[in-house]
């Protein structure tokens, strides 16, 4: 008997740990000939699959494990690889256990060359049914979010609808209710201060359906409230002197005031009419 020289001991030694590594791993590493006859199987297709190996070996791997109606596109795809010499991974396919329930594997598959024919394959596949189901249970939850995102979307319309329908009713009741007696109180009103008065409470009324203020604001969140009051009465059309009445500020306070404004609205070197500026913001 010849003896083994170093180089037939090394490649014992890699088959060996090549089956021994195949052994314990929770996929199933499997090699055909160039027909699709198995001739390796590791023993993790007992438990993935219900097969021992040698109940596999010999016997065709499409005839055997791939459900009936897939079995042409099996082929398809197998010629295909020994057509083009090129490795096939991430390959999806249905196996059919040995107690005939068919379920979902991941394969990655390399043609085995003799030169520049192919004599065979060799694959590893394993069980996908735990990330398929995480993938249903993501397409159902996507589903579900979509759903209440579309439902919501329908409320804030409707609500909207609804908000803009109250404002028109409040403002035609105040036109119709309202504002017509503080015109015939303004008509009589003697006193200029108090008609004055009666003209910006008026200017305000109509304001409350108004989204001058709020626009203004959340341009320029840094306003204080009384920077507001003056933008609304500047807005309004009225003079430094007649603000200076209403909000019991001086003239030269009114003025500061107006100056601020033009600076955070950003026209403090510009030839631009504050009141002009002031109302295209609304």
């Amino acid at each position: 008997m010849k003896a083994k020289t170093p180089a037939d001991k090394t490649l014992a030694s890699e088959i060996a740990r090549f089956h021994e590594l195949a052994s314990q791993s929770l996929e199933w590493v499997w090699e055909t000939d160039g027909q699709g006859y198995f001739t390796y199987c590791s023993p993790s297709c007992k438990a993935l699959y219900g097969y021992e190996p040698s109940e596999l070996l010999g016997r065709n791997a499409i005839e055997t494990l791939i459900p009936p109606e897939d079995r042409d596109a099996q082929r398809k795809m197998f010629e295909e690889i020994s057509r083009s010499k090129k490795p096939c991974n991430g390959l999806r396919r249905r196996i059919t256990k040995k107690d005939g329930a068919v379920i979902p594997v991941e394969t990655h598959c390399l043609p085995v060359l003799a030169g520049n024919t192919v004599v065979g394959f060799r694959g590893l596949s394993r069980d996908i049914r735990p990330s398929k189901e995480l993938e249903l249970h993501l397409e159902h939850k996507t589903r579900e979010l979509t759903e209440v995102n579309n439902a919501l979307s329908l409320l804030l319309h409707q609500s909207a609808e609804a908000r803009a329908d109250h404002e028109r009713r409040v403002h035609d009741n105040l036109q119709r209710l309202v504002v017509p007696y503080l015109e015939k109180i303004q008509e009589r009103c003697k006193d200029q201060e108090l008609e004055l008065y009666l003209r910006v409470a008026v200017a305000n009324l109509e304001k409350i359906t108004s989204t001058f203020s709020l626009t203004l604001s959340a341009k320029l969140g840094r306003l204080t409230p009384r920077e507001l009051e003056v933008a609304e009465l500047i807005k309004q059309g009225r003079s430094t002197k007649q603000i200076a009445a209403i909000l019991d500020l001086s003239s030269r306070t009114v003025e500061f005031y107006r100056d601020k404004l033009r600076v955070k609205l950003g026209i403090k070197s510009k030839k631009t009419n504050l009141r002009s500026f002031l109302s295209s913001l609304a």
